[in-house]
């Protein structure tokens, strides 16, 4: 995406930092625009030929009404659009906007960029461009699609991995631990050795319930609900620092995003151990048409916005970049010795009596 200057201040300039050398340099560039308000009313009062080409409209049809444009907008996307243009108009500050267009045939997302100047006390106006992004967003849903695709992989090798090592090594480990109980009749119940064998059998088993237990909690089958409130128990357990919860049913999920929310609050509750010097913890998950939200305080250190863009965070990236991959968000507000506040909000279909059941390897989790 060809990056626009703010500093340019006309419609002129704007065609001005195309290069010459382009036949065609415009069309190339994105549609350049000046929009005027006044009073609350848009209009644009110039506009490139390619307009045509980016937002389905011709530039005369932009400079008849700004309502034409304005009108095709998505109308999930309508009220983000009005917020971002009238922030920009009360702060002076840039106008950056991504949002979807419906043209002919075809809905477009487009971006648009442009610098801000009050011209007196009723009037604002804006130059800049507007350029179709769509092949930059297809490309994204294709990555955040092959990403699930490596992510219920990931998911499915380590369910195989936790089932593997309870059952096998279970397996072996109880008959080891067998031979050892016929040994101790042999050899008498005082026998040192014997005693010390059957301590790292017991050592072994748990430490592989533990290792099976990281790789897939059986109980994350029951539900999240139930997932996250053994993740609860665990931490406290293995921490002694205090969780308190509260848990509202979550619901029919589907395995992936059950999954993934599962995972952004274990990496958080690691975070925590490691970093935090907390001395409790609170978790909350709320269910409400549609969102799924989950809250995660501390009352630990605490850090820094330079510490969180720091290069070590990966934990913090990690799960932001699962968040996105659920088509949610993850905010994280902290201040030095005031805690940490974790806030996850993960959009989720509803599922009705009617619907079909679900697909092979699509398992419903409540």
């Amino acid at each position: 995406m060809t990056p626009y200057p703010p500093s340019l201040s006309s419609v002129d300039d704007a065609a001005a930092a195309v290069p010459q050398d382009d036949p065609h340099p415009l069309s190339g560039f994105g549609l350049v625009f000046q929009l005027s308000q006044r009073s609350g009313q848009l209009q644009f009062t110039q506009a490139s030929e390619s307009a045509q080409m980016v937002c389905g409209l011709s530039a005369q049809a932009l400079l008849r009404s700004s309502s034409a444009f304005v009108g095709r907008l998505h109308a999930a996307d309508q009220a983000d659009f009005q917020a971002s243009l009238q922030a920009s108009a009360l702060h002076g500050e840039p106008w950056n906007w991504e949002g979807r267009i419906l043209t002919e045939g075809e809905v477009k997302w487009i971006n648009i960029r442009a610098a801000v100047k009050r011209l007196d006390a009723a009037q604002v106006q804006w130059n800049g461009i507007m350029i179709n992004i769509s092949h930059a967003r297809r490309r994204e849903s294709d990555l955040r699609d092959m990403a699930a695709h490596m992510e219920r992989a990931r998911e499915q090798e380590r369910a195989r991995l936790a089932r593997d090592m309870h059952d096998e090594l279970g397996q072996l480990l109880t008959a080891l631990k067998m031979d050892i109980s016929l040994l101790r009749r042999r050899l008498g119940p005082d026998d040192a050795q014997l005693n010390s064998m059957t301590s790292l059998v017991d050592a072994a088993t748990a430490a592989g319930r533990r290792v099976a237990a990281q790789l897939r909690p059986a109980v994350l089958d029951l539900g999240l609900t139930e997932g996250l409130l053994w993740l609860a128990e665990e931490f406290t357990k293995r921490y002694d620092i205090p969780v308190v919860h509260q848990l509202d049913a979550a619901g029919e999920l589907d395995d992936l995003t059950a999954i993934q929310i599962f995972r952004i609050a274990q990496e958080a509750f690691t975070n925590i151990a490691r970093h935090a010097q907390a001395k409790s913890v609170r978790l909350s998950v709320s269910r409400t048409p549609g969102l799924i939200a989950l809250d995660l305080v501390d009352d630990g250190l605490g850090f820094t916005p330079d510490t969180q863009s720091s290069a070590p965070s990966f934990g913090l990236r990690g799960m932001r970049e699962r968040a996105h991959l659920l088509g949610g968000t993850l905010d994280c507000a902290s201040v030095p010795n005031h805690g940490t506040t974790i806030r996850l909000r993960v959009p989720c279909a509803e599922r009705h009596e009617d619907d079909a059941p679900d697909a092979p390897g699509r398992r419903a989790l409540r």
